[in-house]
């Protein structure tokens, strides 16, 4: 009875991260649809099977009629990991993944080999795509754990999902192995959908981790834009960056943009995150010399990057930070003590006149306007 609940409450989060990723599409600009199926058939399956255990509904599981529908349901998983962990939608070559399971399908329904060679043949297709899966997670470990806490959140959540896959496929196997192996579709008493029911109660608990851990991390639903939007070091200013180019790249700079144009979204948010961290404003000289070293991103690079997707020049870029440092000092209460000449210098501003100019630059107010609201 208890797990039956458990399973209720998977059908809720399950709920609550679908509006959300419906939601996401304001922050987020990679829609991970697989994630959203595997989601809605999760879900859906919890509800249907504490229905059942309840007899509120007699309705049977596509599962319950035959687990060999999961064929089609295991590439959907490796979708659902490349886009994570490639940052990339689900392209229409993907979906050549889904041809052999659909006539692995068509063979079993026609009877055309043996069920003992069906049985084998879905062993080693789900195998295949378990290591497949393994494979991708391994590859980018050190990408994922090395950059930023938002690919260190990802990553936990991924083994999460992993570790579902993998009880998944268990189950499938052991389902399927002993499916259909007397007159009666019973084995040790155990009819095939009594199996089905057990396993739905027991995995729900580590589908409920795994979905409380991502109501937790809402970025990982609504991507990295969120979790910089949710930082406060901007506080009341407006973002300088865009995704699209801002104006026509010019012939001189064709070549370089050709070349960094599909790591432009990894750029930016390699510069946003720098943001982040106002240290570096101490340095006695501020350039974009300084700013390659830190990044360690070739000059060329980050020219083009300041050039066509940002606002700003690089000088104006430099002052937007210190205003925002200012701001943030504001906001701990750094002019209860202090004055604002003060503040002009700890936000790093050589003359008073120079950061009061572009405090209202930047805010639209002076200090003492914006203090007051």
């Amino acid at each position: 009875m208890i797990l039956d609940f458990i399973g209720l409450f998977v059908t809720f989060l399950c709920l609550i991260i679908i509006l959300m990723l419906i939601a996401s599409f304001r922050f987020n600009r990679l829609f991970n649809l697989p994630f959203f199926i595997i989601i809605l058939i999760v879900g859906l399956q919890r509800f249907q099977n504490f229905m059942a255990n309840m007899n509120l509904i007699v309705f049977k599981s596509p599962f319950e009629t035959s687990p060999f529908i999961a064929l089609v349901f295991i590439p959907i998983f490796l979708f659902f990991f490349k886009n994570s962990l490639e940052e990339r939608n689900t392209s229409y070559s993907d979906l050549i993944h889904l041809i052999l399971p659909l006539l692995l399908l068509i063979i079993k329904q026609l009877q055309i080999i043996p069920d003992y060679f069906n049985r084998i043949i879905f062993l080693l297709f789900t195998t295949v795509y378990w290591i497949l899966m393994l494979t991708l997670v391994l590859k980018n470990y050190k990408k994922i754990i090395l950059k930023f806490s938002f690919n260190k959140i990802i990553f936990r959540w991924l083994i999460l999902m992993f570790s579902n896959l993998t009880i998944i496929t268990f189950f499938l196997n052991y389902n399927v192995l002993y499916w259909h192996t007397s007159p009666l579709d019973i084995v040790d008493n155990v009819k095939p959908h009594m199996v089905l029911t057990d396993f739905y109660r027991s995995s729900s608990i580590m589908w409920a981790i795994c979905l409380i851990y991502v109501v937790l991390n809402p970025v990982i639903v609504f991507g990295k834009d969120y979790l910089l939007f949710q930082l406060n070091t901007r506080s009341k200013l407006y973002d300088p960056w865009k995704y699209k180019v801002l104006k026509k790249v010019e012939n001189s700079d064709q070549l370089i943009y050709d070349k960094i144009s599909k790591s432009v979204p990894d750029l930016i948010y390699s510069l946003k995150s720098f943001e982040q961290d106002f240290n570096f404003l101490n340095s006695s000289e501020i350039n974009i010399k300084m700013l390659s070293e830190k990044l360690k991103t070739p000059n060329s690079h980050l020219k083009i990057i300041f050039k066509y997707y940002n606002y700003l020049t690089f000088h104006e870029y430099f002052n937007f930070l210190k205003i925002a440092l200012s701001i943030k000092l504001i906001h701990q209460g750094f002019l209860h003590g202090h004055t604002i000449e003060s503040l002009s210098k700890s936000s790093h501003f050589e003359s008073r006149i120079t950061f009061y100019n572009n405090f209202k630059k930047f805010t639209g107010k002076s200090p003492s306007e914006f203090i007051k609201t």
